[in-house]
């Protein structure tokens, strides 16, 4: 499924297209394989340390606070690990990457997020961020359960619906496929009809 938007609702705004993908946010649950109530670890942050300052620095100069969100994307053309999960970090409508999953991990989840895009959603968790510090330079990126709410969807109840909503598309479908088809043999009828009577007028003569 590529389903695309211009842009979309997230954190009480319109988040705006993710690179060539933009699909609806949803909230990782046990149906999906997700929900496991620990920190995940994301590794390889030094590399993006510009990435998450300035991350950071947005956090600090917003006065209205929020929720540091991070995105999971799967990168099976990745050419180090075609296993690869990366992670973005998300405030506001800015996106940054700060990492990767460890390897076992992205293995395992990979396929999840892999299913999720397919589904037409975003896989979001909760972020941290722990160091920044003239004695801790480096910053570490700690993942977490995100907080749900009465907007959170359940994915369960997302595929059901979706499933519905597909059967009922393809019944819609079908029916009108058939009464095409049946216009079709009742023109032809039609056709032949009138064929038949011009044929016996011509037999008669006139």
């Amino acid at each position: 499924m590529d389903a695309r938007f211009d842009r979309f609702p997230f954190q009480d705004g319109e988040f705006p297209p993710l690179g060539e993908k933009a699909y609806a946010p949803v909230v990782p649950v046990q149906a999906m394989g997700f929900t496991d109530g620990e920190e995940w670890e994301v590794v390889g942050e030094s590399r993006y340390l510009d990435r998450i300052l300035r991350i950071k620095a947005l956090m600090e100069a917003d006065e209205e606070g929020g929720t540091l969100f991070a995105q999971l994307i799967a990168e099976p053309l990745n050419e180090f690990d075609r296993h690869a999960v990366r992670v973005d970090l998300v405030w506001g409508y800015e996106r940054e990457t700060c990492g990767y999953l460890p390897r076992e991990q992205a293995y395992r989840l990979q396929p999840l997020v892999v299913q999720a895009a397919d589904d037409g959603l975003l896989v979001f968790r909760q972020a941290s961020l722990y160091g920044g510090t003239s004695e801790r330079p480096n910053i570490g990126v700690w993942l977490s359960p995100p907080p749900t709410s009465e907007d959170s969807r359940d994915y369960a109840d997302f595929r059901a619906e979706r499933d519905a909503d597909n059967r009922d598309r393809l019944a819609a479908a079908e029916r009108a496929a058939a009464t095409a088809r049946e216009h079709e043999v009742a023109k032809l009828a039609e056709q032949d009809a009138v064929a038949e009577k011009r044929s016996i007028w011509k037999r008669l003569g006139f």
